[in-house]
């Protein structure tokens, strides 16, 4: 999000991607982006204008979502393991109709 941020500071000062690569390396070295990714980051953020309204903050990405430990699931989680102390992780994923880690997610918590 550095570079990025240098990236959009340095193309609003009128900087080719060329310069600003060159720039980056100077400062970076080893840790800079690579040239095609560079120019890719100045054409966007260019494409903002004067108004800046492209954003060097990470957006949002499409995909699934994080989930947490819901208290049905951990409800019947643990009427299943009073009813049955030896049931295993794989026989209580069936019984919730979850995959083996989200049950294991549900008794770790």
């Amino acid at each position: 999000q550095k570079h990025r941020a240098v990236i959009k500071f340095l193309v609003e000062e009128g900087e080719t991607p060329a310069n600003i690569h060159k720039r980056l390396q100077n400062v970076y070295k080893g840790d800079s982006l690579d040239y095609r990714n560079g120019w890719r980051w100045a054409c966007c953020l260019n494409e903002g204008g004067e108004e800046g309204t492209a954003s060097v903050a990470d957006q949002p990405r499409a995909g699934r979502t994080a989930t947490s430990v819901s208290p049905a699931d951990k409800a019947k989680s643990s009427a299943f393991i009073r009813s049955d102390r030896h049931i295993t992780l794989h026989e209580l994923a069936f019984e919730l109709g979850v995959s083996h880690s989200r049950a294991h997610s549900i008794v770790d918590s």
